[in-house]
């Protein structure tokens, strides 16, 4: 099964996307066995293989199997189940590997089977939260109900931070970025201002929030595009009732693209057909973020993109769009 990032359909705005259902075999304390049931968008799947031969990589994190090349690219095969705690069967001959191309990284990871292609609106993907609290921790961004089972979308970037941490953008510190204008004057001129940043990761949507909030921005944080779209329509009826522009309210949004309810592109379509939210800035901010996905979010509306890894140029960006600083 071969997959491209040009498939996937948040992109145009149509609020629906393309998942891999796959499955790990969790085995029981009785012998027994259960099917465990996960996705992943099919715009983060290159492709899926068997299990190729493995070279060990000396000093290698926790749950990392070894290394393989795909396409001439050294890539980490992890093992899935090991990082959820998920014991399976040890027989790797029988697995299969989700090799995933995405936050400019190419990473394998060891599943058990494949299953199938959903096509599914974001309006039928359930937040986490709806079953439990979901922290900074949780490593599930979205529950997908098919054929009386719980599909688990699981946060890769979250994963791979977790294995790779030199990779994460947890390490990136605004205090030593000399790019960034931390004097007092501008600090305090962006405590004036306020950015919606919406992620149904609670990881990145942290990490970009505490990112903003270190250089003086005031932050509303929303962990999916339909509880953006109602924040922003309540924050219109302030700035209607209190007959004060809107930019007294809001002065810019930073989204992701994939996130239950509705994704990030139908969230840009949607503000750009409402007057009152035609002008706000919105950067949109994602794993995704090709040549081809930049122009289509450019396309409905967006003012700029950036790709996850990149979390250092978020301050200036938002400098560049609400106060016109290059």
């Amino acid at each position: 099964m071969t997959t491209s990032s040009s498939t996937i359909l948040t992109e145009s705005g149509t609020n629906e996307l393309e998942i891999i259902e796959f499955h790990l075999k969790k085995q029981l304390p009785d012998g027994g066995t259960k099917i465990c049931y996960y996705g992943i968008n099919v715009a983060k799947v290159r492709e899926v293989i068997q299990v190729p031969e493995t070279t060990d990589y000396p000093n290698a994190q926790p749950h990392m199997i070894g290394v393989f090349s795909s396409r001439d690219i050294l890539t980490p095969l992890v093992d899935l189940g090991g990082w959820l705690g998920v014991p399976t069967p040890k027989d790797i001959d029988k697995k299969f590997v989700i090799v995933t191309d995405f936050n400019k990284m190419t990473n394998g990871f060891l599943i058990d089977s494949i299953s199938r292609i959903h096509r599914i609106s974001w309006n039928d993907v359930e937040s986490p939260s709806q079953f439990l609290e979901a922290g900074e921790q949780d490593c599930v961004v979205a529950v997908v109900r098919k054929d009386e089972n719980l599909i688990m979308i699981l946060d890769f970037e979250k994963i791979i931070a977790d294995i790779n941490p030199e990779l994460s953008m947890e390490k990136y510190d605004i205090t030593v970025d000399r790019s960034v204008d931390l004097n007092q004057k501008m600090v305090t001129k962006r405590n004036g201002k306020t950015i919606m940043v919406v992620d149904d990761s609670a990881f990145i949507r942290s990490l970009i929030q505490d990112t903003l909030s270190s250089s003086g921005y005031n932050i509303i944080a929303c962990k999916d595009g339909g509880e953006a779209h109602e924040k922003l329509m309540e924050l219109q009826k302030v700035s209607e009732e209190e007959t004060v522009p809107i930019s007294e309210v809001i002065n810019a949004v930073v989204t992701d693209v994939e996130m239950p309810k509705m994704d990030g592109m139908h969230l840009v379509k949607r503000l750009r057909d409402n007057e009152v939210y035609m002008k706000l800035p919105i950067v949109m901010f994602s794993s995704l973020m090709s040549e081809d996905n930049r122009i289509k979010a450019l396309s409905l509306g967006a003012n700029d993109t950036i790709t996850k890894p990149e979390i250092g140029k978020i301050v200036s960006m938002m400098d560049k769009y609400i106060f016109g600083e290059e």
